[in-house]
């Protein structure tokens, strides 16, 4: 009930740029992310539909070279992107800092909507964004959120289990590797993960804040080594690698068995294509989908 209540004032302090964190403190702060589509878009529908267009030049042919088969490309026509911009601009759950934002949110949307798997699982749920993003992209699909703190955890839905520990911890049963998709976002290992996700029989996998070595710095703390450091081959010379981020100096441990192990299991390795420059929206994605 809290969090309705919230959202509610949070549609409205939201025309003034004003956010409600939590009635309990009476936490109110000023937005300033003013590039977000909860507050700068368009609502001409013919503009709208030439940013569509815009954006569906990018997807159409990234997604039909690289999914062809596998995925359905009705679902990532100029329309079904209208659709999914009027759906970001209209989302629920407004204040996702720390989450996903337009960029990522617009590909995990067009794949998972193209793909159409029957099982999601998410590795780091945060305030449950992309789980409600998923759930709109795919109403069919049983959803498994694990994260090991759910306090801040807004979405909640019939489809949808969320278990506050670790994915490792839960026994699953009866998988259909090629119905089955994973979205790593908790800045684990990303070696680690690739292993646990093949041991347990998956093969779809989204991973999130996946930067290459001489791009770290771009990023807080990502899991280290990423996906894409597993793919190229580009694995640090000093443990533990250090670097600096907003002017912090931070360090991560490296372990090269487990990376080269990791790295023979990937078979493809698919940046999604960055799509700021049509949107003009702030922010970037280093969303990258790999099959084991």
């Amino acid at each position: 009930m809290k969090m309705k209540i919230i959202r509610l004032l949070n549609r409205v302090l939201a025309k003034f740029g004003y956010h409600l964190d939590s009635i309990k403190t009476g936490t109110i702060f000023r937005s300033e992310h003013v590039h977000d589509p909860q507050y700068s878009y368009t609502t001409d529908p013919l503009l709208k539909n030439k940013l569509s267009e815009e954006l569906s030049a990018i997807a159409r042919p990234f997604l039909k070279s690289h999914f062809a088969g596998l995925i359905d490309p009705v679902s990532f026509s100029p329309e079904q992107i209208t659709k999914f911009i009027t759906l970001f601009a209209d989302r629920p759950y407004y204040n996702n800092t720390g989450g996903s934002g337009f960029h990522n949110s617009f590909w995990i949307y067009l794949f998972s909507s193209a793909f159409q798997p029957d099982l999601i699982v998410e590795c780091g749920v945060w305030k449950g964004h992309t789980s409600w993003l998923f759930n709109q992209a795919v109403p069919a699909a049983k959803i498994l959120g694990f994260d090991i703190n759910l306090r801040r955890l807004e979405f909640s839905h019939s489809s949808a289990d969320f278990i506050e520990n670790d994915w490792t911890e839960y026994q699953f049963s009866d998988i259909d590797p090629d119905h089955s998709l994973i979205f790593f976002d908790c800045h684990v290992n990303h070696a680690q993960r690739i292993i646990e996700a093949k041991e347990r029989g998956f093969k779809h996998l989204l991973i999130d804040d996946n930067p290459p070595l001489h791009k770290i710095y771009s990023y807080g703390q990502p899991g280290f080594p990423t996906a894409q450091m597993l793919w190229d081959s580009q694995y640090p010379e000093e443990d533990p690698f250090s670097w600096v981020w907003k002017g912090k100096s931070l360090q991560a441990k490296f372990n090269i068995n487990q990376a080269q192990e990791a790295s023979k299991l990937i078979k493809r390795h698919l940046v999604f294509p960055d799509v700021g420059g049509p949107t003009r929206f702030g922010g970037f994605s280093f969303l990258t989908y790999v099959e084991i």
